[in-house]
């Protein structure tokens, strides 16, 4: 008799536990890539500063802003509240990841573009490209360098003089528009 209701007492215990979803870990809805990339974010540079944040319950923070967020083939799929969404190009590796930051820029030049040669502006940002025929750029009014086009991938290839290691942008251009998606380093924080 004894026997009988401890039975029946540990199933009582577990039915409820099963139905109130205690004890049992709730299985992530998100694809495995997006799997890979949930945990706070930060700049290279300021390794304190969470930038982004992918939860493993598909919300995420992006630069102070919510989202729901999936991975599709390399990209990171920010949805806010209004269904509009951003795709962010993003690289894992061994030292964090890569993550592509879209900035668009508008032609600032005389005349006409020709292609990505002529002068570039973002005023949001105050940054500035600056490629010409010859195959040099100009970065910020600081940074020179040459170039390189892969038409085909829509990519640009930055060969630094000193300043940085070389980089490999992805662009499209667009009615006196360049958007660029130029990667920034991100490491892991500690921060959720």
């Amino acid at each position: 008799m004894r026997a009988t209701r401890t039975i029946t007492v540990v199933v009582s215990v577990l039915l409820v536990l099963s139905l109130t979803g205690c004890g049992k870990a709730e299985k992530s809805s998100l694809s495995a890539e997006a799997q890979n990339v949930c945990g706070s974010w930060a700049y290279i540079h300021d390794r304190e500063t969470a930038v982004a944040i992918f939860r493993e319950n598909g919300t995420a923070e992006y630069e102070d802003a919510r989202y729901s967020f999936e991975c599709e083939g390399g990209f990171i799929v920010l949805t806010d509240k209004k269904g509009n969404t951003t795709k962010l190009r993003y690289e894992l590796d061994a030292d964090g990841m890569l993550l592509y930051r879209n900035t668009t820029y508008s032609f600032s030049g005389e005349g006409q573009p020709d292609g990505l040669v002529g002068q570039w502006t973002c005023p949001e940002t105050n940054w500035t490209f600056e490629f010409t025929g010859a195959g040099t750029f100009l970065e910020d009014g600081y940074f020179p360098g040459i170039y390189t086009v892969d038409e085909q991938n829509q990519a640009i290839k930055l060969i630094y003089n000193d300043q940085f290691e070389d980089t490999t942008c992805y662009y499209s251009l667009g009615n006196d528009t360049l958007n660029m998606e130029y990667p920034w380093r991100m490491v892991k924080t500690d921060s959720k």
